[in-house]
């Protein structure tokens, strides 16, 4: 039975103020550029910095030094993790020891681990399928110069990739031929299409092998079925409340733990998060905005097999590796 889509929480002030902030971006836009507002577009997010400053249960650790250029993308498996930057990609070791440095050719925007121990490399407008030794083995070309790759994430037989570019996640065969389209718009079908104002689209799958594509441009999550069916959404635009997500397109990036939790990742003010994705519960704090200089945007997230939460930090080089505090009487907190 299809469960029924979640309408948006947000109230009326706080939806008009997102609208207004996305309607701006919309016009400023190219399909394809994704050319960034000028400052007369730029709003004052001061007054809402203190938001954030609550307890959260997690402490951040030390961090994974990224000694490649431009670090872009994270993939991780249970013994690996994989950093993407401008013709490179490093592999660490689960004690983040440098194993390995593989060559490619451009900047990586998005990888996945693929099962035979290779590897999903999504560049702008083609995915590089690497083997377990890191050499290449074929490529996917089934995209445009309009085409600006994403996401990709594997469920089985199945590889998800998301193109921002064209607002759409293709589900494709281990071998590169395209299989279904997902995400755009069908008011028939209750689809009411990706909207991608800026250069994210993210989309993960949980334990349960459900398929979550962000829609950023409505400030929330929709769950699709293989064949591009959608199951529930939820969106939750808000300025004023931690919980909501602010500005034109967020979050920008989504994983989730091995429990189902998931958690979240935002641009602007940069705040990682937890929620219970069928409903979109906010689920606490990870890392408020204090932690990341004002002009920083995280470039990636992910689960390790620890189910600690891996930050891709470009300022700093670093992976920042988040962990669930303990104490003998359980969860402890600990300021933002």
């Amino acid at each position: 039975m299809k469960e029924a889509v979640h309408q948006p929480k947000s109230g009326f002030l706080a939806g008009f103020a997102v609208v207004g902030i996305g309607i701006a971006y919309f016009f400023f836009l190219s399909t394809s550029e994704f050319k960034e507002p000028g400052v007369a577009l730029e709003y004052d997010l001061k007054e809402f910095e203190a938001l954030d400053k609550i307890p959260t249960n997690f402490a951040e650790e030390s961090s994974i030094a990224v000694n490649i250029p431009d670090p872009n993308a994270l993939a991780v498996t249970k013994d690996n993790l994989y950093v993407a930057g401008a013709n490179k990609i490093a592999v660490y070791d689960g004690d983040g020891t440098l194993s390995i440095t593989l060559d490619v050719s451009g900047t990586p925007i998005c990888m996945a681990p693929a099962a035979d121990g290779g590897l999903y490399v999504g560049m702008k407008d083609k995915v590089v399928v690497l083997d377990a030794e890191g050499n290449p083995k074929s490529e996917w070309n089934e995209f445009t110069p309009r085409s600006y790759l994403t996401a990709i994430a594997v469920n089985g037989p199945d590889i998800y990739v998301a193109d921002a570019g064209k607002r759409v996640v293709t589900r494709f065969d281990a071998n590169g031929k395209p299989q279904a389209k997902i995400g755009e718009k069908n008011l028939d079908q209750d689809v009411p299409g990706l909207e991608a104002p800026s250069p994210y689209l993210d989309l993960a799958i949980n334990a349960e092998g459900h398929v979550w594509v962000v829609n950023p441009g409505k400030l929330g999550l929709e769950r699709y079925e293989k064949d591009g069916t959608i199951v529930t959404s939820w969106y939750n635009p808000s300025v004023l409340k931690l919980e909501g997500f602010p500005g034109c397109c967020n979050p920008t990036h989504i994983a989730f733990t091995s429990k189902g939790e998931l958690v979240t990742a935002e641009k602007g003010l940069v705040r990682i998060k937890m929620y219970e994705v069928t409903a979109g519960e906010f689920d606490g704090l990870v890392a408020g905005a204090s932690l990341f200089p004002r002009e920083q945007s995280v470039r990636d997230i992910a689960v390790d097999s620890r189910d600690r939460i891996l930050v891709l930090d470009p300022q700093r080089s670093a992976v920042r590796v988040f962990a669930r505090k303990e104490s003998e009487h359980g969860q402890a907190t600990q300021p933002a």
